[in-house]
C-alpha cells in the first residue's frame, strides 16, 4: 500500500473522498490520491474550495474531510518503518561490484574486437589476387549450381 510522502490533504477523486494523512501513513485506499495541500498552510474548508477549483464538478459544501484519528496507529505504523530503515545495511545504494572482474572483462572484449576488425585493403588485394577467379566466373559458378 502506498504511503504519503508529506503531512497533507489528499484528495481521491473517483470515490470523492478529502483525507488528512499524516507523513508516512498509509492513504486510506489503494486509490490514486492527489496532494491538495498542507494543513499548516490552509484549513479543511480551504482544502475543500481547493478540492472544488482543481476538480470541477465536486461539490465542496458535500465533501467530509477524513481526520485519521487512530494516531496511535500510526505512530507505531512509522516506528516499525523507522527500525526497518534502521536495520537495513549501511550504505549509499552503490551496487557493490568486482572492479577486478569487469576490468578482465574489459580486455577480453578489447581482444574480441580486435580479431573483428575488418581486413584492410591491402590484405583484400592479397586475397583477390590468390584467387584466379574473376566476379563473373563467381556468378557463373553460382548459376551452374
Amino acid at each position: 500500500m502506498a504511503r504519503a510522502p508529506e503531512t497533507g490533504f489528499y484528495f481521491e477523486p473517483i470515490t470523492e473522498r478529502l483525507a488528512l494523512v499524516i507523513e508516512g501513513s498509509p492513504y486510506p485506499t489503494d486509490d490514486h490520491w492527489a496532494y491538495v495541500g498542507d494543513p499548516v498552510e490552509m484549513t479543511p474548508e480551504l482544502a475543500r474550495l481547493e478540492v472544488a477549483t482543481r476538480w470541477p464538478g465536486v461539490d465542496p459544501e458535500s465533501l467530509d474531510v477524513e481526520f485519521d484519528t487512530n494516531f496511535e496507529k500510526a505512530v507505531v505504523e512509522i516506528e516499525r518503518l523507522q527500525r526497518e530503515e534502521r536495520d537495513k545495511e549501511p550504505g549509499s545504494g552503490e551496487v557493490d561490484f568486482d572492479v577486478n572482474f569487469l576490468l578482465s572483462q574489459a580486455e577480453a572484449l578489447k581482444a574480441s574486437a580486435a580479431a573483428m576488425q575488418l581486413p584492410g585493403r591491402g590484405e583484400v588485394e592479397e586475397e583477390l589476387e590468390k584467387g584466379e577467379e574473376t566476379v563473373g566466373d563467381a556468378i557463373a559458378r553460382a548459376n551452374r549450381r
